[in-house]
């Protein structure tokens, strides 16, 4: 949220308060997701690319911040090797979405 260059978007989206109940819905939606990444876990279902299309002004720049930021995290909070399957998994899912928001995939620059 503080992020100079994608912050806002969450903030417009889900707002301040990290324990509103935007904020925890969407959380819940995270860990659902990740866990069926990686653990095949049922509980995931959803899309996760459809709300991402009402987002204004969302760009590719705006994926690599984020993989950026998200590899940073994943570096402090899980062993080397975890990390680097949760960053792999992200740049895949990263160039998806620009893929899918047609945000011109062949000029991006993801990494960590």
């Amino acid at each position: 949220m503080e992020d100079s260059q994608i912050g806002h978007y969450f903030l417009l989206e889900l707002g301040e308060d990290m324990g509103n109940e935007e904020w925890v819905k969407h959380i819940d939606i995270l860990v659902d997701f990740w866990a069926k990444i990686f653990l095949d876990d049922p509980l995931y279902n959803s899309d996760p690319y459809g709300p991402h299309f009402t987002i204004v002004g969302l760009e590719k720049e705006d994926f690599t911040r984020w993989v950026k930021l998200f590899s940073e995290s994943t570096d402090r909070v899980y062993t080397q090797e975890i990390s680097y399957l949760f960053k792999a998994k992200a740049i895949d899912y990263a160039q998806e979405f620009i893929e899918r928001l047609k945000m011109n995939p062949e000029s991006s620059e993801l990494f960590w």
